[in-house]
This record gives C-alpha cells, structure tokens and sequence, in this order.
C-alpha cells in the first residue's frame, strides 16, 4: 500500500495543483468551487500521510509539521465556546456584548465573532496542506519534477494572460465576465500574477543551476540550463505588464536573492571572476533604475491608494479585539462594524492589503505566535542553506526565494488569500523543508564515514 502510496503521490500533488490554479484564482468564489478543490485535496492529503507515516521524518520535515498544526490549531480554537469572562476580555467587545444583551441571546459565546467564517477558513487551509505535506514526503527527482510542473503552470497561465487581454471586452471567451482582470490570467488579481511571475523567476533560477550541476556529472544535456534562463528573463520582463507597482519593487531583491541562495552568484568571487563581477554589476545597476522606479510607483500608491490607510486601520481594530483576535474569516464584517467614518464607503471593504495585519487583527495573540513559528522556520532554513552546497541546497534555494517574495508582496497585498497561490506556497515549503532534511542526513553520513575507522571501511 505504501508504495502504492509513493507512486501517486506526485501525479496526486500536480492534479491537486493544476486544480487550484485552473479553479482557486479568485480571493471571494460563490459557487461550489473551493469547496471541490478541498476534497480533491483529501485524497493527497490521504497518500501522502501514508507515505510520512511509513518513515521517520527528517528533524526539518518535523518541525515543519508543527508549524503547520499550530497555523491550523488558530481557526480550530477560535471554533471553541470560551468562558463569558474571556470573550469580553477583548476592548472593542464591550459595545457588541451590550448590543447581544439588549437582543436577548443567551447563546454560549465563541472565541470567534464569526464561527462559521472560521469554519470555512479552517477547510480553506486544506490545499495548501495536503501540498505541504505532500510536498515533503517526494524524493529529490521528485521534488524537482513538481518544481518543474509549478513553472509549466505559471508560463500557461503568462500565455493565457496574452490571450485573455486579446478578446474584446464583450467576449464570451473571457474568463472574468464581471470586470476587466487584465493581464491576471487564471487570477483575478493582477498584483497576484506579478506574485506568481516572480515565483515562476526564482524557481526557473533555481532549476538553471541544479540542471548545470547535473549536466557536469553528465546527467542533463549541457544546454538545459539555458532553456531554464529564458524562462526566468521571460518571468521578469512579464511582471512590469501586471501593472503591479509592489511587484516592480520586489522583483529585482527576490532576483539577487535568488541568484545567491542557488550559488549562481558567490560573494567571494566577486572581483576575482569577471563573470560574476559582471553579473553583480549588471544587478547593482537593474536595482538602482527598479529601486528609483519602486520609490516613484510607491509614492503615486500613496497618494492616489487607500491601501495603507486599511492596513493601519486593521492595524488599530487588531489592538481592540486582542488578545483573541476577531476570529479567521471574520474579517469584513467586523471591519464593517469598527472602521472610521473616513472608510465607510459604497464598496465593501474585502482586505486590509496587508496580510500581517490582517492576521494581526483576526487571529490575535495565537495568530501572532504561529506567524512567528513560521517566519523562525523560515529564518533557519536560510541559515542553512546560505552554508551549504549542491542540488538540494540549490532548490531549496529557489523555494526559498519564492516564499520570499510572496512573503514581502503580502505586506502590501494579499496573494495568500487564493487557493492557487496558497496551495503554490505550501509546495514550496515542503520542497525546502525536504530538500534539507536530505542535505542534512547526507551531512551526518559524511560525518560517520570520516569518523569511521581506516580498517573499518569497506573496501
């Protein structure tokens, strides 16, 4: 059965993932389409716990799990009923507890506003998990096909994102009927397929370097990695066409970062090979002209955008409803009922475009610790890699640059809100957390091998 298991696990994860990205584009979908693409997640999530269960972990894949039970545990606790005396512990709750009393419900209050918001949040969770987990338990070879399949599936949806902007705004043919996605593509959010180009940019770096180091042992053909490199020039130049200024301002830092972290570009080498000189040249440049333009793009979005005076409103709503926060899912309705007269408009309210606050303001003290686990996570697995060599270090690499960017974009976006990118996301964690338990494991048997007796090792 286990092997059974191994065998379908990869096909499993890119049905899951070509699903998502055909079908979880959108951050609000009334139709039964989330709720399709989270049972096709439970068969995934199925194989590839019969897969973890039948060896042990790595030390990285486990704290990995952790993380990811602590970030499921906040909308599960938030589902709990929870003392009266605690559910009025929070400031911004004494008005609405005055408001229930005065309607008479004597329902046992929960720890979120919004239970059944919550509850969706909770299932939402379940794409990106059983990618995460699936994600860990694929071999190296297999690790690198799905980073292959996630580059594939970002340059369809570039190619879609031409074809969509060529109809006529009456086509039948396009996908969004209600308003004008642009060059969005699958996603309905422009800023988000800038996220998904500057993903598709570091992992087509990162596979450029591991298929060079493949191809020097003979196991790639020796121009592989060129094809690798068009793809990532492609990425780049597509992210100005989102029109997405924090994309713009992101792209070239995930760049470099992504060009260090893979080996591409050595700090030591610099001034001593005129490639890499070159190269670091050639970023310094690209930087400045990206850094002037993201300061100019910047200033516009505050002057003529309303999205930092949301992020800071959730920010202050996020002070009154802790420690326990508004609840996962809660957050229109209780922007809603607490926002400034300054924000009250015709259109509601759907994000605070900042996921930190966001989280800040619904999730509270529980959400603030699982964050911190995570970005910790994160933290040590760049440590790591920033000292360590070959294939797995190199797409680790990459991952990490990924969940990078999407990392920064979300502090002024919100591109974890989809189903496509966060299902993306939780593949790249467990492609990084994966390929260091092998860097590590490999480490410890070197380790061994040198301690090992003269006389003791095989001939």
């Amino acid at each position: 059965m286990t092997d059974v298991a191994r065998r379908l696990l990869l096909p499993a994860l890119i049905l899951l993932l070509v699903a998502c990205w055909l079908g979880g584009g959108v951050t609000s979908d009334d139709t039964g389409i989330d709720e399709g693409l989270q049972l096709l997640a439970l068969p995934v999530l199925l194989l590839a716990a019969a897969t973890l269960l039948d060896e042990t972990p790595s030390p990285w894949v486990r704290r990995g799990l952790w993380v990811a039970a602590a970030i499921a545990m906040v909308p599960a606790v938030q589902l709990l009923p929870i003392p009266a005396a605690l559910w009025h512990l929070p400031p911004a709750r004494q008005a609405l507890a005055a408001d229930i009393a005065v309607a008479g419900v004597t329902v046992a209050p929960h720890w979120s506003l919004t239970p059944a918001a919550s509850e969706r949040a909770l299932w939402a969770l379940l794409p990106a998990m059983a990618a995460f987990l699936a994600a860990c338990a694929l071999t190296a070879v297999q690790r690198r096909r799905l980073l292959q399949a996630l580059v594939g599936l970002v340059a369809f949806n570039v190619v879609f994102a031409f074809f969509q902007a060529g109809l006529p705004q009456e086509s039948d043919l396009r996908l969004y009927q209600d308003f004008d996605a642009g060059f969005g593509g699958l996603l309905a959010n422009t800023n988000h397929q800038a996220t998904a180009c500057i993903i598709g940019m570091a992992l087509a770096v990162g596979l450029a370097a591991e298929s060079r180091l493949r191809a020097v042992r003979g196991q790639a053909h020796p121009h592989r990695h060129w094809w690798y490199w068009g793809l990532a020039t492609g990425f780049l130049l597509m992210v100005p066409l989102s029109t997405s200024r924090a994309g713009m301002s992101i792209v070239l830092p995930v760049l470099a970062l992504a060009l260090w972290l893979t080996r591409v570009l050595k700090l030591r080498q610099i001034g001593r090979s005129r490639r890499a000189t070159a190269l670091a040249l050639g970023l310094v440049v690209l930087s400045v002209v990206g850094a002037r333009a993201a300061i100019g793009w910047l200033a516009v979005d505050q002057a003529e955008e309303i999205r930092h005076t949301l992020a800071a409103a959730a920010v202050a709503m996020g002070k009154a409803e802790a420690p326990l926060g508004s609840g996962m899912g809660s957050f229109v309705p209780a922007f809603e009922q607490a926002a400034p007269a300054s924000l009250q408009m015709a259109n509601y309210v759907n994000h605070a475009h900042n996921e930190y606050a966001q989280w800040w303001m619904t999730a509270g003290w529980l959400g603030m610790l699982a964050l911190a686990a995570a970005l910790l996570l994160l933290v040590a697995a760049g440590w790591q890699i920033a000292r360590a060599h070959g294939r797995n270090a190199v797409l680790a690499g990459a991952s990490l640059a990924a969940l990078c960017a999407v990392l920064a974009h979300s502090w002024a976006d919100y591109p974890l809100r989809t189903l496509t990118l966060m299902a993306t996301c939780g593949a790249l964690a467990g492609v990084l957390l994966a390929a260091l338990g092998d860097m590590s494991q490999a480490r410890q048997a070197a380790e061994t091998a040198n301690d090992t007796p003269e006389e003791a090792q095989p001939l």
